[in-house]
């Protein structure tokens, strides 16, 4: 008996190839048995606990499917859906809630999610729900990640030069809280820490920092680049791609 379940795990690992998964679920408990279930069944699981792990994640790997759950601690998982949508890596969207409502389904769905999954969910049926979205989705698990390259900070030019050599003119500001958000490495700047550089007011929600990256954001919308600026309520702001320093 153990043996004809040995061999039947066996040949389905081998009939499909992995997946790679990125699980952000708060419940502990929940996201591992999750994860442990599904790495059993083949595929390679990243498991996040946040708005802030799940930022984290994404600059070190790419995915094929992300499951996520709406009530973070530190954002909602809809709004993690939105920043995934728009990716031209195209990675399947699964939110996995308690949320139950309908417009909590149609605010899913309008935000990007392939599907839309209740808690609580059954181990196999999400397996093959992960497996028949990637199967429409781009066979990106058999190609190589080439890695992505890094934007340019010109600090004599004043200019941030994006990975196609896209060129963004910038202000002293512009130019001093991108040289912040670099010297982090990826990790969130808090709210403070930047308006004490600046020298704005001490509330951390001071609206001077807010005006800066908005300008930003416009300056490079208008040239059709999506700045990568990640604004993770409670916790502060990244820049959530490579960038060095020239």
């Amino acid at each position: 008996m153990t043996q004809t379940m040995q061999l039947h795990e066996n040949e389905d690992s081998e009939a499909t190839p992995p997946v790679r998964v990125l699980l952000v679920e708060d419940d502990r408990d929940l996201r591992q048995s999750l994860a442990e279930y599904l790495r059993l069944r083949g595929n390679a699981v990243t498991e996040a606990a946040s708005g802030l792990e799940f930022y984290k994640a994404l600059r070190n790997a790419s995915f094929d499917i992300a499951i996520l759950d709406v009530n973070l601690p530190d954002c909602s998982g809809f709004d993690l859906a939105a920043e995934l949508a728009p990716d031209a890596r195209r990675t399947g969207i699964i939110m996995l809630t308690a949320r139950t409502g309908r417009e909590d389904r149609i605010r899913g769905y309008g935000e990007g999610a392939d599907l839309y999954m209740t808690k609580p969910v059954d181990g196999n049926e999400l397996l093959l729900a992960i497996r028949n979205l990637a199967r429409r989705l781009p066979d990106i698990a058999a190609v190589p990640q080439a890695q992505a390259a890094a934007w340019k900070l010109d600090l004599r030019g004043y200019l941030l030069i994006t990975p196609a050599e896209r060129k963004i003119d910038l202000t002293a500001r512009e130019m001093q809280l991108l040289t912040l958000l670099a010297e982090a490495g990826g990790q969130p700047v808090s709210r403070t820490t930047l308006s004490e550089a600046f020298g704005f007011e001490d509330r951390p929600e001071a609206r001077g920092i807010d005006a800066i990256t908005q300008r930003l954001k416009q300056k490079a919308a208008s040239i059709d680049v999506d700045l990568p600026m990640k604004t993770i309520r409670s916790v502060g702001i990244s820049f959530a791609a490579d960038l060095e320093i020239h």
